[in-house]
């Protein structure tokens, strides 16, 4: 608490305390809990330090910030007093912040963040963001785990992706559990938003990029494809795999190899391996 007085001691304003849960502000956490009101306000809720400095460093406006009264203010205070106006950071007690806290073990502090996705529509402004130059593409088709989900999006920006779309039925990308398994790396990468197989082939045409598939039967060992430049590479449900418009509408079908008894591998280590193929220097 002696941080945060600190932070804002500065001005006349006394230090800002919300004890009651009809608090307009904690009504806001907890309806943008639902993917409806994320999608409706266009905002979603971050947890923990290490996703607010993410945010803050790579300039994400953060509308609101809430506190618990034990939390240690001062191992965050110097980004938060650059990124965050005073005005909207508030201390509340423990016992409230556990009950609109998504994590396990209550981290503390939680904000909140307006979503920057992009549609087909605005793909123009994220044009113009990268320069008219945008890199290979990771392309969910429908995927239901939000630790696969977060794990890709991690690895996609290792692996120097420029772009996540996601179709229409894959699980939110910003639910709190793909936000905490991305690392923070979701500020990392412009996200597009699919509607279809359609949207997709739009899209691929106007980035002028591949479609490259995994297909166990028809595809070709993936180390003997190119896949290091201008792929949209598309990872499929995990149980169902990709839809068979997209498998049709596919430019390169690859596979990976697997010896004994294994049928598959797990849909983030599929995405992973395919990926990294982006780093491969040609010899």
């Amino acid at each position: 608490m002696e941080a945060y007085n600190e932070y804002i001691g500065k001005t006349n304003d006394s230090y800002r305390l919300i004890s009651s849960p009809d608090n307009d502000k904690i009504r806001l956490i907890n309806k943008l809990s639902k993917k409806k009101y994320r999608d409706q306000q266009g905002k979603f809720v971050i947890e923990g330090i290490n996703l607010v400095r993410a945010a803050l460093d790579k300039e994400q406006h953060i509308e609101l910030v809430l506190i618990a009264d034990d939390f240690d203010f001062s191992e965050i205070a110097d980004v938060l007093s650059v990124g965050v106006d005073y005005r909207n950071i508030y201390m509340i007690p423990r016992f409230l912040f556990e009950k609109i806290s998504d994590a396990e073990n209550g981290s503390g502090i939680i904000a909140v963040v307006n979503k920057s996705s992009y549609s087909l529509d605005t793909l123009e402004s994220m044009l113009r963001s990268h320069h008219g130059c945008v890199g290979n593409i990771l392309v969910l088709d429908r995927l239901q785990d939000p630790g696969n989900i977060g794990t890709m999006i991690r690895t996609a920006v290792a692996a120097g992706y420029s772009i996540v779309a996601t179709i229409k039925g894959t699980a939110d990308i910003y639910s709190p559990k793909v936000l905490r398994a991305s690392a923070g790396m979701i500020f990392d990468i412009a996200v597009v938003e699919l509607v279809d197989a359609n949207d997709l082939k739009k899209m691929v045409s106007r980035l002028d990029k591949k479609i490259v598939v995994t297909d166990p039967r028809k595809g070709v060992p993936y180390y003997k494809c190119s896949l290091a430049r201008d792929v949209a590479l598309v990872i499929g449900n995990e149980g169902n795999g990709i839809s068979e418009e997209i498998l049709e509408s596919s430019d390169i079908r690859v596979n990976i190899p697997m010896q004994g008894e294994v049928e598959s591998l797990n849909a983030a280590v599929c995405a992973s391996l395919l990926m990294y193929e982006a780093m491969r220097i040609d010899e």
